[in-house]
């Protein structure tokens, strides 16, 4: 079998910016994408270089079965929340080795580092999401869903997988009753 990896050579990752992008990603649903994404969580920031992206977008549907007929009725509500699955490594490296010590730290497993992942997913509540890749489906807060660590065959590197959820704010205002203040 012949791969042809000659369009893959000049690409670069969709980058974090602070540019308005006003794409329509419905032709990047369920397709995997190499990008950038940072979290952020109060003054808390974790920034991910490379990860692999994929998002499908869920239905909210109501279906009902009836009795003595096969199947159910289906109602269709709206469009749900957008599923997204977060590809991503840590690792321990240094660029210059030049020492026995430089060497020794770079194959080091990135402890540190996945510690503080770990707080990130840790986190009950939304958080902010910066990615060029998630602002084509006006993503820009998740929660996390579930999460998970593949062992890897380097010693320097730990591989994870985080599901999450897109969320948006809804303001909800309560009138008051006039009969109530009567």
């Amino acid at each position: 079998m012949n791969f042809n990896f000659s369009k893959i050579e000049g690409f670069k990752p969709l980058e974090v910016t602070n540019q308005e992008i006003k794409l329509n990603g419905s032709e990047y649903i369920g397709v995997p994408t190499l990008t950038t994404l940072a979290f952020q969580y109060k003054n808390s920031q974790m920034n991910f270089l490379e990860c692999i992206i994929t998002v499908n977008q869920e239905k909210n549907i109501v279906t009902t079965p009836m009795q003595g007929r096969d199947g159910t009725i289906k109602e269709y509500i709206s469009d749900g929340d957008y599923s997204i699955s977060v590809d991503a490594a840590v690792c321990s490296s240094i660029i210059n080795q030049t020492s026995q010590n430089d060497y020794n730290d770079s194959h080091a497993y990135p402890l540190s580092q996945l510690e503080d992942v770990i707080k990130f997913l840790k986190i009950k509540d939304t958080l902010e999401v910066h990615s060029d890749f998630l602002t084509l489906f006006d993503i820009d807060s998740v929660v996390i869903k579930n999460y998970g660590f593949v062992q890897e065959t380097h010693s320097n590197r730990q591989s994870f997988n985080i599901q999450m959820l897109s969320d948006t704010a809804y303001e909800i205002k309560i009138s008051q009753d006039a009969t109530i203040n009567q």
